[in-house]
């Protein structure tokens, strides 16, 4: 009975697979003109958090100032009738110089630099976006493909009759979830992580130049995998349902749980310092623990 029902459901989504793809190429023929403001948009927000100079060119000024200070030691240096006390004046102004000329290529460095590496790095990168601005599109359209096609069908299943409400609130706790997830990373994780990384560089005196398919493609693949991480809740009572698992086995074994979210933090997010591992690993434990507790209160 079970599988008839999941049977009608994809041979209803088949007969309207006309409409799904019709909906999907306009949705992404639609974005795609509108993926170059994304990108700009994404490049901003991943980097608020630096301090960038209220004045673009102070560096070129500073510059400036360092070439004249250089130019004035040079002619101290080159006068032969040159006295002890200049002699000290054309050192001073030398270092001086360098230290000018360093604090102005340091100022250079305050924004970072997105280049593409080939030609059709962009383009490539836009019409992947678009893409996945489709397939966002015509999701909803396919879940009520899919709602048409099992409705009388899994109504009538003891289970699904029994547990209506249930997985009503299933799929609103899991978009909630994914949501919180994806802008937990996206507005707050990942721009503390990539200023931190920036500004380690920027004491190391390196440029931080970036190609913009690898970034934006790192941005959009950490936000997503954020947001599904963030269905452990969601996950967890699905097996406690299933009996996979009870609620005395999950808090018995809650340190090993620990573990391996750290392990995950760590596979997201690559820092040797252990500091951004802990800020994904934190939300973890927190959704794990707020599981036990769910289960708990409904008797699981």
């Amino acid at each position: 009975m079970a599988f008839e029902g999941v049977f009608s459901i994809i041979s209803h989504i088949k007969k309207k697979i006309i409409y799904i793809i019709a909906v999907f190429g306009a949705g992404a023929l639609l974005s795609f003109s509108y993926m170059g403001e994304v990108i700009k948009k994404i490049e901003t927000d991943m980097f608020w958090r630096l301090n960038i100079p209220d004045r673009p060119d102070s560096a070129k000024q500073l510059l400036e100032i360092s070439s004249d200070l250089a130019s004035i030691s040079n002619r101290l240096a080159d006068n032969n009738s040159i006295s002890g006390n200049n002699s000290i004046i054309a050192q001073n102004l030398t270092r001086a110089s360098n230290d000018i000329l360093n604090i102005s290529q340091n100022l250079y460095l305050y924004k970072p630099n997105i280049i593409y590496l080939t030609p059709m790095e962009v383009i490539m990168l836009e019409f992947k976006m678009s893409l996945i601005f489709g397939v966002l599109i015509v999701s909803p359209l396919i879940l009520y493909y899919a709602y048409r096609g099992a409705k009388g069908r899994l109504t009538d299943l003891p289970f699904i009759r029994e547990k209506k409400l249930l997985i009503v609130l299933t799929i609103i706790a899991s978009i909630a979830l994914f949501l919180i997830g994806a802008g937990y990373a996206y507005f707050y994780m990942l721009p503390f992580f990539l200023s931190f990384l920036y500004q380690d560089a920027m004491n190391l005196g390196i440029n931080a130049t970036f190609s913009i398919y690898e970034f934006i493609s790192f941005i959009v693949m950490t936000t997503v995998i954020l947001g599904i991480a963030f269905e452990l809740p969601v996950i967890l009572t699905f097996f406690v349902h299933l009996g996979v698992a009870s609620r005395k086995t999950l808090a018995h074994y809650r340190k090993h749980a620990y573990i391996i979210l750290l392990i995950i933090a760590a596979w997201i997010t690559p820092d040797p310092t252990m500091f951004t591992q802990v800020m994904v690993a934190l939300p973890f434990i927190i959704l794990y623990e707020a599981s036990l507790v769910i289960m708990k209160l409904t008797g699981k």
